[in-house]
């Protein structure tokens, strides 16, 4: 066909899966070429035996994700033709130079080969039979510029220093949530949050409009979901999109060093069970990670284990919470989980997307079940120097250590200062309570504050009955 081809055309893409296709690609790539003279292009698929991707490993069947690449390339990593993804939350999309579903990127119809992306989240053991139909609409080019990168505005939003309440996961209809991003941030809004990281899985076509909205808290930071079968990270601040096809641990090594590189936070999403977990064969030195993700009760205490255990083995990794919040249709009405379920607090020097990683890399960070809080804070002073959470605190052999502890709105709690070694504990007698300890320390290479509520069950043999108020970063120590 030529460019002046006047009828649609329409291109049938068909093929099969196995579970052993999956062994060996996770994301296979379906060429197809597109003709001169195309000025929109829609595709819309369907498989065989299909299940919903809340089934993934409880239902048999089959669960097929989808993206576009261009002809501008669509290698791993970091293919620049990058055009969106939907996961499995459209069966069907358009694109053109003026417009996008969401999930997807605006720009010209190149003439070349573009590449279907697929995912093979789950193949039913007698595989998968797929069918993509595109077609191809007739229209004069346009030589618009593609809209990445996108880079965020630094100005403050609002002085400080103090401490700023947030949200760092959430999601709108350019992902799994359905309503649009000026929902999502009237929900916000309507929490009193302060800042709102919006994490689309594996897609960027948010950016654009964060730009758009006012310049008024919340402050939106931009971030992407890198959303793999293996595990969920969450990336703040971002420009561009990140790839993520990633299966084994070397690819997601390289998403970590692609974060470092463009001034990223890497944080590990909700390390528990129906989180997704995480089951890569490591960590790769996370900034943060999300220790509590969306109400408590669920299986939270997992990833606080998780997350402990780094910490004993001698790690500096930011605890930090994101309600993982699916948005629909904000009404007004605030319901039991919205944003802010649970709240992460960052003390920086003021509301600005700078600032506030700034705080969260440096660990100034504390996580409460709610946007009223309870609200931590800890302490620790020894020969002359003070530390904040997240702080290290120097320590001569054999110096004693004062550890104060601030909580409001926790009455009939119990605050808790953590170690690897021992747990320190007394009962929240009112609303605003200062609580110090005089301690030596024996080998403590760090305390972290947490309030709970009085549990049900022995922690040491139910760690489900921990239940979680508020959750702080450590104060190191490092003696000299």
């Amino acid at each position: 066909m030529n460019a002046d081809f006047h009828m649609h055309m329409e291109i049938t893409l068909l093929g099969h899966f196995s579970p052993e296709d999956r062994d060996r690609d996770e994301f296979p790539l379906i060429p197809f070429d597109v003709p001169p003279g195309v000025a929109r292009l829609s595709v819309s698929y369907e498989f065989s035996h299909a299940v919903s991707a809340d089934k993934a490993g409880w239902e048999e069947g089959n669960i097929l994700d989808i993206g576009l690449f261009d002809p501008r390339g669509a290698e791993f990593p970091g293919g620049r033709g990058f055009r969106g993804w939907s996961g499995t939350a459209r069966r069907e999309f358009t694109l053109s130079a003026a417009d996008a579903t969401p999930g997807y990127l605006p720009g010209p119809i190149l003439p070349g080969t573009w590449h279907v992306l697929l995912g093979l989240y789950q193949l039913a053991p007698e595989g998968c039979d797929y069918r993509i139909t595109i077609h191809l609409e007739p229209g004069a080019a346009d030589d618009a510029p593609f809209p990445l990168p996108c880079p965020y505005d630094p100005a403050p939003v609002a002085p400080g220093p103090r401490w700023f309440r947030g949200d760092l996961h959430a999601h709108s209809h350019h992902s799994d949530g359905s309503a649009p991003l000026e929902d999502l941030v009237a929900a916000a809004r309507a929490q009193g949050l302060d800042f709102l990281a919006v994490t689309e899985h594996n897609t960027v076509s948010h950016l654009p409009g964060l730009r758009g909205q006012p310049r008024e808290a919340p402050l939106l930071i931009p971030g992407v979901e890198v959303s793999t079968y293996h595990g969920h990270a969450n990336l703040w601040p971002v420009t561009d999109w990140a790839d993520f096809r990633c299966w084994r641990d070397d690819q997601m090594r390289w998403v970590r060093e692609w974060a470092r590189a463009h001034g990223a936070l890497f944080s590990i999403n909700h390390p528990k069970d129906g989180g997704p977990p995480w089951t890569f064969g490591d960590f790769f030195g996370p900034d943060c990670m999300e220790v509590w993700g969306a109400p408590w009760f669920i299986s939270n205490y997992q990833a606080l284990a998780v997350w402990d255990s780094l910490l004993r083995a001698g790690h500096r990794v930011t605890a930090v919470g994101g309600s993982d919040k699916h948005q629909g249709p904000f009404t007004g009405e605030l319901g039991w989980y919205e944003l802010g379920t649970p709240t992460t607090w960052v003390w920086a020097e003021e509301l600005s997307i700078p600032a506030i990683v700034g705080g969260l890399r440096a660990g100034h960070v504390f996580i409460s079940e709610g946007p009223a809080g309870p609200l931590l804070e800890l302490t620790a002073e020894a020969a002359g120097h003070r530390a904040a959470m997240g702080d290290v605190l120097p320590l001569p052999p054999d110096t004693p250590l004062r550890l104060t502890c601030r909580v409001r709105g926790a009455a009939g709690g119990l605050l808790r200062l953590v170690s690897a070694r021992r747990v320190l504990q007394t009962e929240i007698t009112a609303d605003d309570v200062t609580h110090t300890w005089e301690i030596l320390p024996d080998d403590d290479r760090y305390f972290r504050p947490e309030v709970i509520d009085p549990p049900e069950a022995p922690l040491e043999e139910e760690p489900a009955a921990l239940m979680m108020r508020a959750l702080g970063n450590p104060v190191y120590l490092m003696t000299e």
